[in-house]
């Protein structure tokens, strides 16, 4: 299994199977810490503990205008994810944006409806949102670049 994870309060988790199948995606918008935590042990629950999930998370930094406040949340959310799946036995793998974008030719340039389109392509039978499209991306990169095996 391969898990997706585009950090952020309007961000999102995607699951796949390692031949591409979507399990499962989830919006965090409007989730609480404990929801989320919750969310991860019912993955948990589902992915095999003797061949854990890869979990791709995308690799964030400051945010050029988005204030202290912003900021703050916006590390707090990515500690608490990170920290999540470090809970659940699971080492996360850090990629940046322009890495993964570039491999799946999507380049956004901060337009969140390029991802939206190119997850949109890439599984046509799901309903896309801003929140799961990076997260489905991230989990098809790993899933395409690296084969399931995380490198």
């Amino acid at each position: 299994m391969i898990i997706g994870i585009d950090p952020g309060v309007k961000g999102g988790m995607a699951l796949l199977t390692p031949g591409g199948e979507v399990v499962e995606t989830i919006s965090f918008d409007g989730m609480k810490e404990k929801e989320l935590a919750f969310a991860f042990s019912t993955w948990k629950d589902i992915t095999s503990p003797s061949a854990p999930p890869e979990v791709w998370l995308e690799k964030v930094g400051y945010i050029r205008g988005d204030g202290g406040k912003g900021s703050f949340t916006f590390g707090r959310i990515a500690g608490l994810l990170a920290g999540l799946s470090w809970g659940c036995g699971w080492e996360p793998k850090y990629v940046y944006p322009m890495m993964w974008q570039s491999a799946l030719g999507c380049l956004t340039g901060g337009n969140k409806n390029v991802s939206k389109a190119r997850a949109q392509q890439l599984f046509p039978t799901l309903t896309i949102t801003h929140a799961t499209a990076d997260a489905l991306l991230l989990a098809e990169f790993g899933r395409r670049v690296f084969g399931g095996r995380g490198k």
